[in-house]
C-alpha cells in the first residue's frame, strides 16, 4: 500500500470537515440511535447553524460567543418547527417532513432571491475571522509531513474534535441517567412508557431539540 495514501488518509481524519460530521453524528446517534426517531434531515440544522453563525458574524459583527448562541437558537427553533406537527403521529412522518425541510433549505439558500443574505452558492467569507482572532497558539506551522498545519489549522482542528469529545461525553453520561433511560424506553416500546405515566411526546422533542443543536454546531 502507498504511504502516501495513509498519511493523506490521515490527514483527513483530523481533518475540520471529518469533525464537523462525527459531531453531527452524535446528534443522529440521539435521533435515531437512542430515541428511534427517523431524522433525515441533519444536514438541514447544519445548515441553519451555519447560516446563522455567519450571518450574524459577518453582517452583523457579532462576537463569536453571540454568534454560536444564534446558532443554537436557530437550530432549536427549527427542531420545534419540524417536531411540533410530527412527533405526535406514528410512522415516518418525521423523516418525511426532516427530508424536505433539508431539501427546501438546501434551495432557498442557493436561489438569488436570497443571495444578498446568504451569499447563494458561493456562501459567506469571513466567518471564521473572529474565531481566529482567539487563537491562542503562535503564528508558523507546526507538525510533522502532512499533518503540518498553520496555527489556525491547528486552532480549528483542536476546538473541532474538542467539541466532539465534549459531546460524546455528555451524550455518554445522559444516556445513563434516568432521562437517557427513558429515551431508550420510549425507542422499544413508547407505549409501555406512556403507560408509565411519562409524556413521551416531551421527551422526543427534548432529543429531537439535543441532536439538532448538536447539527447546528456541526454547521458551524
Amino acid at each position: 500500500m502507498n504511504s502516501n495514501f495513509i498519511f493523506l488518509a490521515l490527514g483527513e481524519i483530523f481533518s475540520p470537515t471529518t469533525a464537523a460530521y462525527a459531531l453531527a453524528t452524535v446528534g443522529l446517534v440521539i435521533h435515531f440511535g437512542f430515541t428511534g426517531l427517523l431524522n433525515f434531515g441533519q444536514a438541514g440544522f447544519m445548515a441553519i447553524g451555519g447560516y446563522a453563525f455567519a450571518i450574524t458574524a459577518v453582517m452583523y459583527d457579532w462576537p463569536v460567543w453571540a454568534s454560536l448562541l444564534a446558532a443554537i437558537v436557530a437550530s432549536t427553533v427549527f427542531a420545534l418547527i419540524l417536531g411540533i406537527p410530527t412527533l405526535r403521529l406514528r410512522a415516518d412522518y418525521l423523516s418525511i417532513v426532516t427530508i424536505a425541510a433539508a431539501e427546501i433549505i438546501r434551495l432557498s439558500v442557493k436561489t438569488p432571491e436570497f443571495s444578498a443574505v446568504t451569499g447563494g452558492s458561493e456562501g459567506i467569507n469571513g466567518a471564521a475571522a473572529g474565531f481566529n482572532d482567539l487563537n491562542p497558539l503562535p503564528e508558523g506551522r507546526f507538525g510533522f509531513g502532512v499533518l503540518t498545519y498553520s496555527a489556525d489549522q491547528w486552532w480549528i482542528r483542536i476546538v473541532g474534535w474538542g467539541l466532539v469529545g465534549i459531546a460524546c461525553l455528555l451524550v455518554f453520561l445522559l444516556m445513563r441517567s434516568p432521562w437517557g433511560r427513558v429515551l431508550k424506553g420510549v425507542r422499544e416500546d413508547e407505549d409501555a412508557v406512556r403507560a408509565l405515566g411519562k409524556n413521551v411526546y416531551s421527551y422526543k422533542m427534548q432529543a429531537l431539540v439535543l441532536g439538532g443543536v448538536f447539527g447546528g454546531l456541526a454547521g458551524v
